[in-house]
């Protein structure tokens, strides 16, 4: 095989789905409707796949000769992890390569400015002598020689992906104030997507203000679509920033105040602004020629609820360790306490805690008043990827009530801190009334005590993200089943977070085949431990 088939045979590598196996309302209709629009806005529910309708009319606008490059701005998350994997999980869309214009924290040049002393570097003399002036130590000055090298690699490298050839760009939300002034005038993207543009809401931001100001010169942006769930879930105030990106206030008013006066009546005692009956219908009939909504319930089967894996990247530091765990079954961590496991079941519990951020130590220690040895768990943080994601979809529901599943204690305690308003499910099921009222935003819940004898489908509460997975099949279908149940009247989305290349997506895969994980997966890891002891007793005879 040549290096050419070599190189298309790695490109289509990850490809799992053909153009043909999109759903109809992706294809006949949301997909149409965004390319005959060019301003335009989709609302479609969490779960429906907008970013591969997205990337499917991005693929098109490209082959028909779309002059330009094409930006689309999101989350963090979601540009590094979701939007990417879509464009490789698809046959039509793999062979395109976004760049996205974020540093890694872990690229070459970005440790090797962190490693090496700039304090004796010659060329900067100036500045150092400048710090001495400040009255700094020479510690002090290494130190801030250091950070103002790295800002500058970091810098540097931001510029390069900003200026490369690809004609997709990928950029957190965060960035984009950064790359309107970085271009200015010479703005490059004709086409701009943003992703979750429910971030967009507020017209006082600074990355409202530098997108408007590239929206408002002639002829730098041709095209503009607008992704979300949730447009105006807490008001419709929040809907004249998104609208206004369109069409730049031509169907609700030149402004912000000009849209209060015509829809909202103001309580000077609350300073609050509220919709006059009969706005809504009103304003909903202005935007029904630039707006798609899509409601899963018109479209998905409400008696299976729509199960997504999230893909979670791990920091390169950990992904070392947790290799080293599952292949030498002993780590030892930084600070240079060393953690083994010795059993199956003991090794398939770190990997899964290493997967959701965690490592346990279990020691001895003695008991001062009785004077016996007891056990002592200490727990070492690895990394908070689960945590960020999380974030990022508990910001996208807008308020939405969610169900958020945990396996580990140190989960639970990590949730609390993470997410202070965050409720736990007691042991009565006391909260089960404020969850269907609505009154509780995110409640945290084991599959032990939650999955059942619960009837939570009763409220507005319709989304569940597995922060840790479970091995019991009969707990998975259980705790989903809370929701998933007669009486619920919205599609249930279950987001599965699942750290990428570890034993969560095994433990996932078996899951959704509704297969025994926890069999399946002890006998997977009886296997490792098995190979891993006979190449170690092949390396102690033959040193021997």
């Amino acid at each position: 095989m040549s290096a050419f088939d070599l190189a298309i045979q790695a490109q289509f590598a990850e490809v799992e789905l053909e153009r043909a196996q999109m759903h109809a309302y992706q294809s006949e209709i949301a997909l149409p409707f965004m390319l005959a629009n060019p301003f335009s806005a989709l609302f479609i529910s969490m779960g429906m796949g907008k970013s591969i309708i997205s990337a499917t009319a991005i693929v098109d606008l490209i082959l028909e000769g779309h002059i330009g490059k094409i930006l689309v701005v999101g989350p963090l998350r979601v540009m590094t992890d979701t939007w990417p994997t879509e464009f490789k999980t698809w046959r039509h869309t793999a062979a395109f390569r976004p760049v996205l214009i974020r540093e890694d924290d872990e690229d070459p040049r970005i440790i090797e400015a962190q490693r090496i002393d700039r304090a004796n570097n010659p060329d900067r003399q100036w500045e150092r002598e400048s710090l001495e002036l400040e009255g700094m130590d020479k510690k002090a000055i290494a130190a801030t020689l250091d950070k103002r090298e790295e800002a500058r690699v970091r810098l540097r490298i931001r510029e390069e992906l900003a200026t490369s050839r690809s004609t997709i760009h990928f950029i957190n939300r965060e960035q984009l104030v950064w790359l309107v002034n970085f271009y200015g005038p010479k703005w490059p993207y004709r086409t701009v997507i943003i992703d979750e543009s429910s971030s967009f809401k507020d017209y006082t931001t600074e990355r409202f203000k530098a997108l408007q100001k590239v929206r408002n010169t002639p002829g730098l942006i041709t095209r503009l679509h607008i992704l979300t769930a949730t447009p105006a879930a807490e008001t419709y105030e929040h809907l004249y920033p998104q609208i206004w990106l369109l069409d730049q206030g031509k169907r609700l008013g030149r402004n912000i105040t000009a849209y209060r006066s015509d829809y909202f009546t103001y309580d000077p005692y609350k300073r609050k602004f509220t919709l006059r009956k009969g706005c809504e219908q009103e304003i909903l009939d202005k935007l029904k020629d630039i707006c798609l909504v899509l409601d899963a319930k018109d479209y998905l089967n409400l008696e299976e609820p729509n199960i997504v894996m999230r893909p979670v990247r791990l920091p390169e530091s950990t992904r070392v360790l947790y290799e080293t765990m599952k292949k030498e079954m002993l780590v030892t961590l930084p600070d240079g306490t060393e953690i083994e496991a010795e059993t199956a079941a003991a090794l398939s519990s770190k990997l899964l805690q290493m997967a959701s951020g965690v490592l346990y130590e279990t020691y001895d220690l003695l008991d001062a008043d009785t004077e016996e040895m007891k056990k002592v768990k200490r727990v070492h943080k690895l990394h908070d990827a689960k945590l960020d994601t999380l974030k990022e979809i508990y910001e996208g529901l807008q308020g939405s009530p969610v169900l958020v599943a945990y396996h580990f204690k140190s989960s639970l305690d990590r949730l609390k801190k993470a997410f202070p308003k965050a409720t736990v499910m007691d042991r009565d099921g006391k909260c089960v009334k404020d969850w269907n009222a609505g009154k509780i935003p995110m409640l945290l819940i084991h599959p032990q005590s939650g999955g059942h004898g619960l009837n939570l489908q009763k409220g507005p509460g319709h989304n569940i993200v597995f922060f840790d997975l479970v091995w019991s099949l009969e707990l998975w279908i259980q705790l989903i089943g809370r929701l998933a149940r007669q009486g619920q009247k919205n599609p249930v989305l279950v987001q599965v977070l699942c750290a990428v290349g570890t034993l969560d997506e095994y433990v996932y895969q078996l899951l959704s085949e509704k297969t025994d994980a926890q069999d399946k997966l002890f006998s997977l890891l009886k296997k490792l431990i098995r190979q891993y002891r006979r190449t170690r007793l092949k390396e102690v005879t033959t040193f021997v």
